[in-house]
């Protein structure tokens, strides 16, 4: 019995200590802080099925550009491209573009995009870049929003 005793004390302790070290150790992973890695529903790796499911789903006026696995979109009056690997028999989404029209000013735009996808913007010469989700690379120049997996596009890019 004491035996007993002697380990519940040393689980509770250990468990005290890992709390203590690591907070969010008991935090319910729905509790988690979530990266968001979307533009509109459009991720990047998602395949050209779940693009085409999410479009009628959402009732997003989209067109298929001829003889290639990329989409067209008007959304909530922006212009999406959602671009998907062709050679690729499921055809992976790679970037999501969205020309914004007039996203109002930059330093305002640039704040609702970092707390969207809780992320910390990067200045740049050509505008803002922010690592989000799954290591996508999100930027904005002032008027376009990109959303690409840069692992994919450095792969295409060396097949082309």
């Amino acid at each position: 019995m004491k035996v007993a005793i002697v380990l519940a004390g040393l689980v509770v302790v250990a468990v005290a200590a890992i709390v203590a070290i690591q907070p969010g150790f008991l935090k319910p992973a729905s509790l988690a802080v979530v990266k968001k890695s979307d533009m509109f529903g459009f991720s990047p790796g998602m395949t050209f099925d779940e693009a085409s499911k999410l479009v009628t789903q959402r009732h997003y006026l989209c067109r298929q550009t001829r003889g290639s696995y990329t989409l067209e979109c008007e959304i909530n009056g922006a212009k999406v491209t959602v671009y998907s690997d062709d050679a690729d028999a499921k055809h992976p989404i790679w970037r999501v573009n969205a020309e914004l029209n007039n996203p109002g000013p930059q330093d305002a735009a640039v704040k609702s995009i970092s707390d969207q996808f809780n992320a910390s913007a990067i200045k740049e010469r050509e505008g803002w870049t922010w690592i989000v989700g799954r290591g996508f690379k999100l930027s904005y120049d002032g008027t376009t929003l990109s959303l690409v997996d840069e692992a994919a596009e450095a792969r295409l890019r060396k097949a082309q």
